[in-house]
């Protein structure tokens, strides 16, 4: 009774609850709920018999649980296993929690609890060509966009989908272009100034540029590198030297 009460307290403004999932020896497993008990995710982990579950924080002292003890899963994901007769229930519960962020069943360990879409897609490696999202008991999921917070709390699990081609609007030395990729290179903005170029390569520019997104505002874009584009995204092209 006291979990149902306490999962009610939780019930987002969304129409289902997020989903959960837990980390145990190095294996993931998916969880009904934040609130569980410690022997569901024993049995839920197929944990062998006789073993206890302990929370993994980036501490030499973990924390472990008695079987019937509820477990608040945004208190920390990540467990180990030790024998039931080699531990206590004592431990330092100063330490921060070991959390595994999920997406797409992969997953990645961290102690901090609070992200945005940028450093989770960082963090779990997501492409930038797919739609991030939070992955809700129901099919409203959740779209994370880049800049916006990520809260371990509010559910560890994500899912991503193909993303609609994008549409920018770049402008190039003055020259508005309409673009369909989420990056740019060097090459490509100045193919775009120059549609010559690739056949002119001992020609060398200089290309700059500003109005980007939060994660290259400004700065210059070097041959063979690539920045993250945002509509109105203004390029600069000069000509340097030619051969």
């Amino acid at each position: 009774m006291e979990i149902v009460e306490q999962q009610k307290d939780m019930v987002m403004s969304h129409d289902a609850e997020a989903k959960w999932a837990v980390v145990v020896e190095d294996r993931l497993a998916p969880m009904p709920r934040r609130l569980v008990k410690a022997r569901d995710i024993l049995h839920q982990a197929a944990a062998p018999p006789g073993m206890r579950l302990v929370r993994d924080l980036n501490s030499p002292n973990d924390v472990a649980f008695d079987p019937e003890e509820v477990v608040d899963l945004a208190a920390g994901n990540v467990f180990r296993l030790v024998a039931a007769c080699a531990t206590s229930q004592a431990g330092s519960r100063d330490a921060p929690p070991k959390l595994a962020f999920v997406v797409d069943d992969r997953w990645e360990v961290t102690v901090q609890p609070r992200q945005t879409g940028q450093t989770l897609r960082a963090l779990l490696a997501v492409p930038d060509d797919v739609a991030l999202f939070r992955d809700f008991e129901s099919p409203r999921d959740e779209r994370i966009e880049d800049h916006e917070r990520v809260e371990f709390a509010d559910g560890p699990v994500f899912v991503t989908r193909a993303a609609a081609p994008p549409r920018f609007t770049i402008i190039v030395q003055g020259t508005p272009h309409e673009w369909s990729k989420r990056r740019i290179t060097y090459t490509e903005v100045v193919t775009l100034f120059d549609p010559q170029y690739p056949q002119h390569p001992e020609i060398t520019y200089s290309v700059t540029y500003k109005n980007g997104p939060a994660q290259n505002p400004e700065g210059i874009l070097a041959p063979g590198a690539s920045v993250k584009v945002k509509d109105r995204m203004v390029f600069n092209v000069s000509s340097t030297s030619q051969s």
